[in-house]
């Protein structure tokens, strides 16, 4: 009777394997870039229809409010900054560099705001300056949502190109302005409105 020859089943190398999970860690880490990339890109997208108002104010100055937001864009700024279930509120902006003059309007309108929801919810705002990562955490609903609402302070180093106040989303406000000195108009009405006193 002969013999059977027995076959022996590859063997893998260790540096294979190594190599392996080494493309693999790096296909993954490449996929992981390209998709917080895709978020940061997509943070402020537009939706949906939307609603113009403009508001006066006590100094005969006005104030456009766009609203993506089914409802009273007055209701639903105020009710963005003052429901029970905020936990924290993220202002977001981008200074100039330097010590310029522009920079003291924006500090003035990050003050107007941050008074007005630390009057009405406490020391939950978190002004800082915007980074690729918030973008992201807005991408994944970490922070620009009901419970964690998002004031984007869009100014022209950000690419502004008019002077509003955008209700993107139940999460996500932005004050947009063109030139820095209207920082102050929209932050002042802003604030007016979380107060309820507009």
């Amino acid at each position: 009777m002969a013999k059977k020859k027995s076959k022996k089943s590859p063997q893998i190398s260790k540096k294979t394997l190594s190599l392996v999970v080494l493309v693999a860690v790096i296909g993954v880490a490449m996929a992981s870039l390209f998709y917080v990339n895709y978020l940061g890109n997509h943070a402020f997208d537009i939706k949906g229809t939307p609603n113009t108002i403009l508001y006066n104010t006590d100094n005969n100055q006005s104030v456009k409010v766009v609203s993506y937001v089914q409802g009273d864009p007055l209701v639903i700024m105020r009710n963005m900054f003052t429901e029970d279930e905020v936990s924290n509120v993220y202002l977001l902006f981008k200074a100039m560099p330097g010590s310029v003059p522009e920079n003291s309007s924006l500090v003035r309108g990050v003050a107007s705001i941050s008074e007005g929801v630390g009057r009405t919810k406490g020391a939950i705002i978190f002004a800082k300056e915007i980074t690729p990562w918030h973008k992201y955490m807005m991408g994944i609903k970490l922070i620009g949502s009901p419970t964690k609402p998002v004031i984007y302070m869009k100014t022209p180093n950000l690419g502004a190109k008019d002077t509003k106040i955008v209700i993107l989303n139940e999460g996500v406000l932005i004050v947009e302005t063109n030139n820095f000195e209207n920082v102050i108009l929209l932050s002042d009405f802003l604030r007016t409105v979380i107060l309820g006193t507009y």
